[in-house]
């Protein structure tokens, strides 16, 4: 029994960190989004507003002001759209909510291993939340999976190589590990 409450623990903290990187992921392309969508909007808002003769030198590339217009208006419209489709508000909180139920499994499971006693209430209550967990949380895409364990993989080698050397540079310390990793011809 402690050797699957053991494999729970380190699945859930796998899951933790791919969750924790999609969420990451997805909040980044929303704001980028958002931020794109309004500085367009607010641009054309001071479009409609300017002296058509001022237009002309806030009109880059020589065009005509009206079609230039157009083009950051349809730009606007496109974006939107986008925004609509993908959600990735949704997407985010969706992972950031996984991430949640995950932790709670992983930090669960860590109490239980940390003081063990072979309490098999206190084990089926582990699996029990693990099987919820499963069962409630957003799945990483098949074609996230090995990019994200590889990625959770790579944070525990760093965190590893840190915990020794207190004053590595993280950035060194990840191109160290690739070239390691990714040596041609071995």
């Amino acid at each position: 029994m402690k050797d699957e409450i053991e494999r729970i623990k380190r699945v859930a903290d796998t899951l933790c960190t791919g969750h924790a990187g999609l969420r990451d992921r997805y909040a980044r392309r929303a704001l980028l989004l958002d931020i794109a969508i309004l500085a367009l909007s607010a641009w054309l808002t001071a479009l409609a507003f300017i002296d058509p003769h001022l237009n002309i030198t806030l009109t880059p590339f020589g065009l005509d002001p009206q079609l230039w217009t157009g083009v950051v208006a349809f730009v606007t419209f496109l974006l939107s759209i986008v925004q609509l489709k993908t959600d990735w508000k949704a997407r985010s909180d969706s992972h950031r909510r996984s991430l949640d139920v995950y932790a709670e499994v992983k930090r669960e499971a860590g109490y239980l291993l940390a003081s063990w006693s072979d309490d098999e209430a206190a084990c089926r209550r582990v699996l029990a939340r693990y099987d919820m967990a499963s069962a409630v949380a957003v799945a990483i895409p098949e074609s996230e999976f090995l990019r994200q364990k590889s990625r959770h993989k790579l944070k525990v080698e760093v965190s590893k190589y840190i915990d020794d050397h207190p004053g590595a540079s993280i950035w060194l310390t990840r191109i160290k590990l690739w070239l390691r990793d990714n040596r041609w011809g071995s």
